[in-house]
């Protein structure tokens, strides 16, 4: 092959030089465990649940906003129920109005507000996404779910950037990463990556099957410097709070008003009600009480790795991870059988291509091509190092089907969260899903929690093992690979007409 300038793009093809992989991969190491420090030590600490009462005015003389109150009670971060509690709190302020037409939900976006009523910029905000769907100052529930794709990732940077700053205005909070929390990450994903970029461009040329140890951990490292580059940034425009001595207080205090809540909210309790009503509905579905609200008012979506869950009898969210890998959800033995296969035929495929790399094998096309035997050598040579990627899957899923076919975990709990793959998963994953989902093989993803964790991993099941959100259900599934062999629904995590 011809030597390859180091001043040129293919200088990448070189592997990279030891003392600058090393730096990368220290950078890495240490990044990401300063950016789990900085996650650990800025978390809120849970304050127990104040006196089942509505908590006092502040000392302004005035409640928090209903998004407020979704922020404080919600990790100190606004979820997207503070949206639909904000519109119930205009309409009991008069900017709008709820009623229904041939039985369904219609919203008037002009309304009478009081005199010297004035909105704060998040409600603003909401306002006018309602009359953004609005026809002539009237939208409907239907109109507002089928809108929800236009709340973008501006959008609801914006809206949480804005409820943070009415938090932190009425001294509640404070942003969560300061300066102080951000700079190790910066600094060492900056580093490491520069590292990365001088290690190829000074490298040596060196065949991949003599370097692929060196070079897979120098795409490894890229991964991790670039992901910690990333969860930087997003912290650094992101909206989370931690909240001062006053704000763990009246978390408390909204906590504990959130029995009271619960306990005398019917289960068909309405939005097209009075003021007084409309407030209280308010505060309760931010705080996971009134779901019907967020069914009757669809303002925004519901989000699908959040959710209130009284598993354990402690009312907390728990966040729901939907793993994606290759093999999820399907039947071990199926997984066990395809990963033999892929294992043993990715395997002949290497040796065969180190044999074409060595110029073992296809001699009579390099007699034909003979310009081109280098080329030939090094496709071959990137090509057996390609076939890694099938061989460690199939290792894999001959390990995961082999333990999944005799283990299996149960858990008992609450089903938070029920949703398709379709819904959660990534936008390029849900192009290559989508075709097969449209078929008849149903799968749903199903989060259980039993008030044990902070963070659930859902279980993939199908047609024959799914199980309804906020239902109450046993369910078996394998550890590795998530297959739910059973689901027995128990009852209901939802409350009964009050």
């Amino acid at each position: 092959m011809p030597a390859v300038e180091h001043g040129g793009a293919l200088a990448f093809w070189n592997r990279p030089t030891t003392t600058t992989l090393v730096l990368a991969v220290v950078c890495a190491v240490v990044g990401w465990s300063l950016h789990g420090y900085a996650e650990w030590s800025t978390r809120a600490r849970l304050e127990p649940p104040g006196p089942a009462r509505r908590p006092e005015p502040l000392e302004n003389g005035q409640l928090e906003s209903p998004a407020v109150v979704a922020l404080l009670t919600n990790r100190y971060d606004a979820p997207r129920t503070a949206v639909a509690a904000t519109a119930l709190d205009l309409a009991a302020r008069g900017w709008i109005r709820f009623t229904t037409v041939e039985g369904e939900l219609v919203v008037v976006t002009r309304g009478d507000p009081a005199a010297g009523d004035s909105l704060r910029p998040f409600e603003q905000q909401v306002l006018n996404h309602l009359a953004a769907r609005a026809f002539n100052d009237v939208t409907s529930a239907n109109t507002l779910a089928s809108s929800h794709h236009r709340l973008d990732r501006r959008w609801w940077l914006r809206f949480g950037r804005l409820v943070a700053a009415e938090t932190h205005q009425v001294g509640l909070s404070n942003r969560r990463y300061t300066p102080i929390e951000l700079a190790p990450g910066a600094v060492a994903a900056a580093v490491g990556l520069l590292a990365c970029w001088f290690g190829a461009r000074g490298g040596d040329e060196i065949a991949i099957s003599e370097s692929w140890i060196s070079r897979a951990v120098w795409v490894v490292a890229i991964v991790a410097l670039v992901g910690l580059a990333w969860g930087t940034v997003t912290r650094a425009i992101g909206s989370a709070q931690r909240p001062t001595d006053l704000g763990a207080a009246r978390t408390a205090a909204w906590m504990g008003y959130r029995q009271r809540l619960s306990d005398g909210i019917p289960s068909h309790a309405s939005v097209i009600a009075s003021p007084t009503q409309q407030i209280a509905l308010a505060h309760a579905c931010v705080m996971g009480v009134a779901p019907q609200v967020l069914d009757e008012l669809p303002a925004a979506p519901e989000d699908h790795r959040t959710a209130w869950s009284e598993a354990g009898g402690t009312p907390h969210i728990v966040r729901v991870h939907y793993p994606v890998r290759p093999g999820y959800g399907q039947h071990p033995w199926k997984v066990g059988a395809a990963g033999v296969v892929v294992f043993f035929l990715a395997r002949w495929v290497r040796g065969f291509l180190d044999r074409v790399s060595d110029g073992e094998a296809l001699e009579s096309l390099f007699e034909r091509v003979p310009g081109q035997i280098d080329l030939i050598e090094k496709i071959a040579e990137i090509l057996a190092v390609v076939c890694w990627l099938p061989i460690i899957w199939g290792a894999w899923a001959i390990i995961a089907g082999a333990v999944d076919s005799v283990a299996t975990r149960e858990r008992l709990g609450a089903v938070v969260r029920a949703r398709r793959p379709t819904e959660v998963l990534p936008p390029v994953l849900v192009t290559v899903v989508k075709p097969f989902a449209e078929r008849d093989r149903f799968s749903t993803y199903l989060a259980v929690d039993d008030g044990k964790r902070r963070t659930v991993s859902a279980w993939l099941a199908n047609e024959r093992s799914a199980a309804p959100q906020g239902a109450q259900a046993r369910v078996r599934a394998t550890p590795l690979l998530g297959y739910v062999r059973l689901s027995e629904p128990v009852g209901t995590a939802t409350r009964s007409s009050g």
